[in-house]
């Protein structure tokens, strides 16, 4: 671990009293210098406070925001004059931010975070009354420290259980920093990296079957349900869409295409055992609003239509 050492910095910034344009600015992550564009606001709106703590090698912003407008960007050209290669966790703690990074498109409201890298372009809108945590780290040191981490980057994440103890501790240690001694900065530092690596690492680990299974059973209990999305089957088992996404690609196929498949069995199941039922009904039965679209992907998976299958089982029958 780094030694201990503390840089307690506040800002403070009032009100935007004239409309100033894009700015780019440094942003000094320990011994570093990060580029940064934006603008704080529409004049006439806009409190900002930053505070700065550098401590154990971990380096922590608060911000505050009171306003309309807020904007920053870190793009291709921005990052070619400041290719650090860190990561840093955005936490929001009031308010909400949207981040797009890596592809994704992220809302961020209180108990939410994303991890992010610096290597990659960003950007950032900010309500009206927000607050956001950010932490940055050595990218290879938090990559030796929790393998598959990566695999996060880009992705929201609930900040919960031990989440929630890294963002008390870190705000209560920028109270307290600039009256710690080294002893007591080592135990602050100490607790930040623990605490980091304990909300990250549940996350980076590989599926377990057993999470597999269980993903696999709710979408069957839900199936009956059209409102049944990726989005909820995702937040049902506390892991990101991307996450999700990953899973089912690994066994070759996508979600939807595995929700439309057993939903289509189903259908097929009854329509054997049940040639009493309409065939609106069965459709009902298994979240399948669209009749039409459903009889085409019926035939092109079963190689026949859904009356044809009646028909067969009712000549069965007689």
């Amino acid at each position: 671990m780094p030694p201990a050492a503390a840089f307690h910095h506040r800002v403070d910034e009032g009100v935007v009293e004239k409309a100033s344009g894009r700015q780019t600015f440094a942003l000094p992550v320990g011994g570093q210098s990060l580029q940064y564009s934006g603008t704080l606001g529409r004049p006439g709106t806009g409190f900002r406070t930053v505070t700065r703590l550098l401590i154990g090698g971990v380096t922590t912003f608060d911000w505050t925001y009171q306003g309309t407008g807020a904007h920053t960007e870190r793009t291709e050209s921005l990052i070619r004059l400041s290719p650090n290669g860190l990561t840093y966790l955005c936490i929001c703690v009031e308010g909400t931010t949207r981040i797009r990074h890596r592809g994704a498109d992220l809302l961020l409201k209180p108990g939410r975070a994303a991890l992010c890298s610096t290597v990659n372009p960003l950007e950032a809108r900010h309500s009206t009354h927000n607050r956001l945590l950010t932490i940055y780290l050595d990218s290879a040191r938090l990559d030796s420290q929790i393998p598959g981490v990566n695999r996060l980057l880009g992705t929201a994440l609930a900040v919960e259980g031990v989440g929630e103890l890294l963002v008390q501790h870190v705000l209560a240690t920028m109270k307290v920093a600039s009256g710690l001694d080294s002893a007591g900065l080592a135990a602050a530092s100490e607790a930040v990296s623990d605490l980091l690596v304990g909300t990250l690492s549940r996350r980076a680990q590989p599926l377990s079957p057993a999470l597999e299974a269980q993903i696999s059973a709710y979408i069957d209990s839900w199936l009956g349900d059209p409102e049944l999305s990726v989005e909820r089957i995702a937040a049902a088992h506390h892991i990101s869409v991307r996450t999700l996404h990953r899973l089912f690609q690994q066994r070759g196929e996508t979600v939807s295409t595995h929700i439309k498949n057993r939903r289509l069995d189903g259908c097929h199941a009854d329509l054997l055992a049940r040639p009493d039922l309409m065939i609106g009904a069965i459709c009902a039965k298994w979240g399948i609003t669209d009749i039409a679209h459903f009889s085409r992907q019926y035939r092109a998976r079963f190689g026949c239509t859904p009356t044809d299958t009646r028909d067969q089982r009712l000549n069965l029958t007689r």
